[in-house]
């Protein structure tokens, strides 16, 4: 399988969490097949490891925003009665 050939970095700027998450994924999954060639292999690393700073980025953020809204008691507990 090939690997993309835009920017790594470009396309973790546009894509979701989900996206990069699947991006990922996928990247992991061609480096495991053992099928890539060596250039190629650096490729998909280098672009896995930015995908990997963008995901941590995004779930620290996600982590601050909520420690900042327990703070601000804007959360209700849940209630499934």
């Amino acid at each position: 399988m090939s690997v993309p050939k835009k920017s790594p970095a470009a396309a973790t700027d546009t894509q979701s969490f989900a996206q990069r998450l699947a991006s990922l994924e996928t990247i992991v999954r061609n480096m495991e097949s053992g099928e890539l060639p060596l250039e190629a292999a650096l490729t998909a690393y280098a672009e896995g490891m930015q995908l990997l700073q963008a995901c941590q980025g995004a779930l620290q953020q996600a982590e601050q925003t909520v420690v900042m809204l327990n703070q601000q008691q804007q959360l209700v507990p849940f209630d499934p009665e």
